[in-house]
């Protein structure tokens, strides 16, 4: 159960002889933890006399250890119990990553768990059992925000999301949301956070307000307008939509914005679902399989930027090993909804299948080509562009080797045997097999064969077919 815990300044009790900033209330999960929750429970109030506005409310959540998720609310309450001017109080939420599973921190903005004051006098608070997240953040809250940016807004997510993923592996400083407005930030931050699985959001730490974000430790740092010059890393200003220092999109974060602005979340359901599969092996990892696992669903023109040069198929095959799919026990089959995915769209000609494939074990080696061959089988565009005369020739030879993975795409074989290079007795064989399996009508078959009839043979396919092709559907 998570644990929860009030810190502000208050009067000395029983417990606490002398008054001032003190934890006042704590549940039993948080209090072998409260060395961890004190450096987390300050407010950095914005500059300036104005105390009649209200002062910003910070949301932030840390990983003060991999085995510890600290989400805190504070927010500004003016005066002390002593009539000093710079009171705050903080309410903290201690848990363990296993609670917070399936759920991106964010979302925790508003849950009710939150309470609205401190309590009114020392006790002890419950435990929580599952958090709840709020209603005000959520997948709709960020096409909304995507719609009414337009375009400016997508380029500035890319190059957020770009930041984010550099800090989160310990290449660049955090990235600072310049905005008056907290909300801002958290629309932002949800951005970020809707691009990434579940469980990679869950690493990227972030506040929605400081005063100091020249001191601040997270990768995403909210603040004003009035303290924005003292942010080390890059700046995003939040209400024009620009930024200072600000990283150029790497294609992987172009790719995931682009499903999000474009609504696919399917698309980014199907990459959480491959980064879930890989194995756990640190926060760099955890990048590498998000990349591996874009690589694998990008269009062809980003394809070659996540892997190099190289055929769109080479490259997908080096994402699925990147992926290492024997120890993460990857399903088959997801191995197959990607390979069709990531070709489907593309114009590349695949070149040697066979030898493409080669570095993949079984069963993955059958799997990704059962996705190449459904990608073919779907689009008579795709086939004319991607099988050019090596690809034909790789899988024709797939007849002899593998009749029954053909057999599930007929229009594939049937172009593919028509257009394979070699002797033309060998290939009417191939095509008379596979009719006697019942791929085609009679009417394919023949015009398969004419094909390959020499000039001077101009009667020797009819007499192929009637002797040696049964009617269609016989063994």
């Amino acid at each position: 159960m998570a644990g929860q815990a009030h810190y502000t300044s208050a009067p000395p009790s029983p417990d606490a002889p002398h008054g001032g900033f003190r934890f006042t209330a704590v549940s039993p999960a948080a209090r072998p933890a409260l060395d961890v929750l004190r450096p987390l429970t300050g407010y950095a109030r914005p500059p300036g006399p104005d105390r009649d506005r209200p002062f910003p409310v910070a949301f932030a959540y840390d990983r003060p250890a991999d085995d510890a998720a600290v989400l805190t609310r504070t927010r500004f309450t003016g005066r002390d119990y002593t009539g000093r001017w710079g009171n705050h109080f903080c309410h903290a939420l201690y848990a363990t990553p296993d609670e917070l599973a399936g759920l991106r921190p964010v979302e925790l903005w508003d849950t009710p768990h939150w309470a609205p004051a401190p309590s009114p006098d020392d006790r002890d608070l419950p435990d929580l059992g599952p958090l709840v997240p709020g209603s005000a953040v959520g997948p709709d809250r960020v096409a909304h925000l995507l719609a009414d940016t337009g375009d400016p807004g997508v380029r500035l997510l890319e190059r957020l999301l770009t930041a984010a993923l550099r800090a989160l592996v310990g290449e660049g400083p955090g990235a600072t949301l310049v905005s008056e407005d907290p909300d801002r930030a958290v629309d932002w931050i949800a951005a970020v956070s809707y691009t990434l699985p579940a469980g990679l959001a869950a690493r990227l730490t972030f506040t929605t307000y400081t005063a100091r974000p020249g001191d601040d430790h997270h990768h995403l740092i909210g603040t004003g307008t009035k303290t924005a010059e003292r942010a080390p890393g890059p700046v995003f200003h939040l209400d024009p939509l620009t930024g200072d220092g600000c990283p150029g999109p790497v294609p992987m974060a172009r790719f995931l914005v682009g499903a999000l602005a474009s609504g696919r979340l399917d698309v980014l359901d199907t990459v959480a679902e491959l980064w879930d599969t890989g194995p756990a092996d640190g926060v760099g990892g955890d990048v590498r399989r998000l990349r591996a696992g874009c690589a694998l669903l990008a269009p062809d023109g980003d394809a070659g930027a996540f892997d190099g040069e190289g055929p769109r198929l080479v490259g997908f095959v080096r994402a699925v090993a990147e992926l290492r799919p024997q120890e993460a026990r990857l399903a088959p089959e997801h191995l197959t909804d990607a390979a069709a995915c990531h070709l489907a769209d593309g114009t590349t000609p695949l070149g040697d299948v066979g030898a493409a494939l080669a570095p993949l074990p079984e069963p993955y080696r059958r799997a990704v080509l059962a996705g190449v061959l459904a990608a073919l089988e779907a689009s008579a565009a795709l086939r004319a562009s991607a099988l050019d005369t090596r690809a034909c020739a790789s899988l024709a030879r797939l007849a002899d080797e593998a009749p029954d993975v053909l057999s599930a795409a007929p229009a594939t074989a049937l172009h593919v045997l028509r257009r394979a290079a070699g002797e033309p007795r060998p290939t009417a064989l191939r095509i008379l097999r596979l009719y006697r399996r019942g791929l085609w009508t009679e009417t394919e078959t023949y015009e398969a064969l004419r094909d390959l009839v020499r000039p001077e043979e101009p009667e020797r396919a009819p007499r192929l077919l009637r002797r040696r092709g049964p009617a269609r559907g016989r063994e």
